[in-house]
């Protein structure tokens, strides 16, 4: 009797698995495992997508390849997606988009879901017939009152980044945003951690730093930035991601586990049947205030009310 009832329903796990199986999707990385955005994007995914197909995933690792190269692996890689078929293909962040998507699955059969591509999808040919996703952006307004409030006398601000056209792009944003609000915007991209140290320095004629990626800074040192930041930062610091925490006193967070679960979302929507082009494409709408109080402490600023009773206190820590 117990054998009985268990066959149908081990007939029926079985029958699950194998067809989950069968349905393959090929995930493109634009990085290499190791950066903590993209993983955590792709390890979210996983996690929610893992029983509805089988996942591939294949890495562009652009942070550390010319374009030159690049495009080699995009063609590599659309010829392998080409034999293997899959049910969907999943791109995140831009340069999957760039050296893929754009130059050879645009419009194909193969449905496309992609996330992270920064502030604008149209350079890369979306919208598609055959794609639908999430589109990566800041909001700049809301942090620029949030320091109109915090910095009593804002005119200025620096930005310091890795030297790369990504954070070019942001930087380019959060000018055009300044711009409304009547601030200037020097902007400081950096290849090494003693240029980034440098910039600090020369940053101090501006009101307020904002710190982007210290991905692909050569020589980057935790500790030896923070310590830095403690004895020759006076201004007001904040960044777009929260793995730049420990070096800013307050961050407004993109959340990289709000794009692998979307991405998850729309690709059981499409192998469900639903048609790419018929899910709208959306912005990403998760942002997690951060307070560094280690950092925040030393200086003079002070944030509005409604962020501190909201905020996630951190504090850096060194050795």
């Amino acid at each position: 009797m117990h054998s009985h009832f268990l066959k149908p329903l081990f007939f029926c796990l079985s029958l699950a698995t194998t067809e989950a199986l069968a349905t393959h999707c090929i995930y493109l990385n634009a990085y290499s495992p190791g950066y903590d955005w993209s993983d955590r994007i792709q390890q979210q995914f996983q996690k929610d997508a893992q029983q509805q197909c089988r996942i591939t995933p294949y890495y562009l690792d652009a942070k550390h390849s010319s374009h030159e190269l690049l495009q080699q692996k995009g063609q590599e890689i659309a010829d392998l997606i080409k034999l293997a078929k899959p049910n969907i293909v999943i791109a995140a962040d831009d340069a999957s988009s760039q050296y893929v998507v754009q130059p050879y699955l645009r419009n194909s059969r193969i449905p496309v879901v992609y996330v992270g591509i920064n502030w604008d999808p149209t350079p890369y040919g979306y919208p598609m017939d055959n794609a639908t996703g999430m589109t990566e952006v800041w909001p700049t307004h809301e942090v620029l009152r949030i320091l109109r409030h915090t910095v009593k006398s804002l005119h200025k601000l620096a930005v310091i980044s890795a030297d790369s056209p990504l954070e070019r792009t942001d930087s380019h944003y959060i000018e055009q945003a300044a711009q409304q609000h009547q601030l200037a915007v020097e902007h400081i991209f950096v290849r090494n951690f003693n240029d980034w140290k440098k910039a600090v320095v020369k940053a101090q004629d501006a009101d307020a730093i904002h710190l982007g990626t210290n991905q692909g800074i050569a020589g980057w040192n935790e500790s030896q930035a923070v310590e830095w930041l403690k004895t020759h930062n006076q201004r007001f610091t904040f960044a777009s991601q929260d793995f730049m925490r420990p070096y800013v006193m307050f961050s407004l967070s993109k959340s990289p586990e709000e794009f692998g679960r979307w991405a998850a979302k729309l690709t059981t929507a499409v192998l469900a049947g639903s048609q790419p082009w018929q899910i709208p494409i959306i912005p990403n709408q998760q942002f997690i205030p951060y307070i560094n109080e280690s950092l925040l402490s030393l200086s003079p600023y002070e944030l509005p009310a409604h962020i501190k009773r909201n905020a996630i206190a951190y504090r850096t820590q060194t050795p």
